[in-house]
This record gives C-alpha cells, sequence and structure tokens, in this order.
C-alpha cells in the first residue's frame, strides 16, 4: 500500500489521448551547440559558393579591365533574389507546420501569420531585379539598408533570434535565419558600396558611358 496521503505523481506511461495533452506544456528542449555552428558553416558554405559564382560570371562577362561597382551591383541584387527564395521557403515551412502545436509553433503563430514572410519575398525579389536589370540603385540601397536597421534595432527580429533562437527553436528554422542573415549582410554591403563607388566611377575610354 502507498504511505501518507499525497496524491499521485504523473504516471509515466500515460494512455495516449493524455499523454498528447500533457505536451503542450514541456518546456523546448534546447538547442546541440555542434549542430547551431555545422548549420552556420552550411549556410556560410552556400552563401559563399552564390556569390564567387557571380564574381566569375562577372569576371567572365567584364567588357574589359575592372568593373568594381557592376560586381557589388551583380552581389546586391543575387543576394536580395536569394534571401527572396528562402523567405518563400520560410512561407512553405510555416504552412506545412499549421497544425503543429509544439511551444515553438504557438509563439510564433502569435506574432502572425505568412503575410510577413512573403511581403519580405516580393518586395526582396523586386529590390533583386531593380539592381540585376539596372533600373534603379536608389530603391534596393533604401530597402536593404531599412531591413538592416530596422531587423538591429526591433527586439522581435535579430534579439529574438540571439536570445532565443539558437537556444530553443528547430534546426530548420535556426538554418533558415542563418541564410537570411547572410543575404541581407551581402546586399546591404554591397548596395552600400556600389552606390559609395559609382558617383566616383571613371568612365571608360571607349565611349564615355560607365559600365555600372
Amino acid at each position: 500500500g502507498r504511505s501518507g496521503g499525497s496524491a499521485p505523481g504523473p504516471h509515466p506511461t500515460l494512455p495516449y489521448p493524455f499523454a498528447k495533452a500533457t505536451m503542450a506544456i514541456v518546456a523546448p528542449v534546447p538547442t546541440d551547440g555542434g549542430v547551431v555552428v555545422a548549420l552556420f558553416l552550411m549556410v556560410g558554405t552556400i552563401a559563399f559558393t552564390i556569390c564567387s559564382t557571380v564574381a566569375l560570371y562577372e569576371c567572365s562577362t567584364r567588357e574589359k579591365g575592372s568593373n568594381h561597382a557592376r560586381l557589388l551591383r551583380l552581389l546586391s541584387g543575387w543576394a536580395n533574389i536569394s534571401n527572396s527564395f528562402i523567405h518563400v521557403l520560410l512561407t512553405i515551412y510555416i504552412l506545412s507546420n499549421a497544425a503543429n502545436d509544439s511551444v515553438y509553433w504557438i509563439e510564433e503563430r502569435k506574432l502572425g501569420g505568412i503575410e510577413g514572410p512573403v511581403g519580405l519575398a516580393v518586395l526582396n525579389l523586386l529590390a533583386g531585379l531593380s539592381a540585376l536589370r539596372s533600373y534603379s540603385s536608389k530603391f534596393p540601397l533604401v530597402w536593404n539598408v531599412f531591413v538592416a536597421t530596422a531587423g538591429t534595432f526591433m527586439p522581435i527580429v535579430w534579439l529574438r533570434f540571439l536570445e532565443v533562437g539558437l537556444k530553443e527553436w528547430p534546426y530548420e528554422v535556426i538554418f533558415i535565419w542563418f541564410a537570411i542573415f547572410f543575404f541581407e549582410l551581402v546586399s546591404v554591403a554591397c548596395s552600400v558600396a556600389h552606390v559609395a563607388i559609382v558617383p566616383n566611377y571613371c568612365a571608360d575610354s571607349s565611349g564615355g558611358k560607365k559600365n555600372e
């Protein structure tokens, strides 16, 4: 017999319906630091490969001499398009977990649905196409600087990722956020450098027209 009058604690082998009901209150499992580092290196390798490929393309298709302004414009444009693609993947991942009742997804749904990722995907695509097609350098510059500034100072973005995301979020989400970080960094750095270089760029000797 059981001594004392205290109520029995939870049984470790509860039937399925009761076990499922208690899952929502279980704290998120901490992430493995080694896996997080591996994800960072994977995304870094992907970003390096994309940037190297764009640089090789620019070198192979330039008319003559070196054109750093054109390279920066291409890197900025492809970084924005890559960022758009990553936000499309994030949207698909959110939709595929619409019925997921884990702690992470319950908290994420409180912040909103897919409107944010879809909007960011569209704007990044427009900025990338604007840079690649030389429609305008101002729109990509303003957009990329705004995104970098807002993400830095809004607590819900990168601060939340550093304080909570790296410790508790699903590895797939951490991978996506690392990718967003890399491509946002490349796009803002290259678009700012491009605008800074172009006004002082020397005209080529063939026709006096800048190939930027």
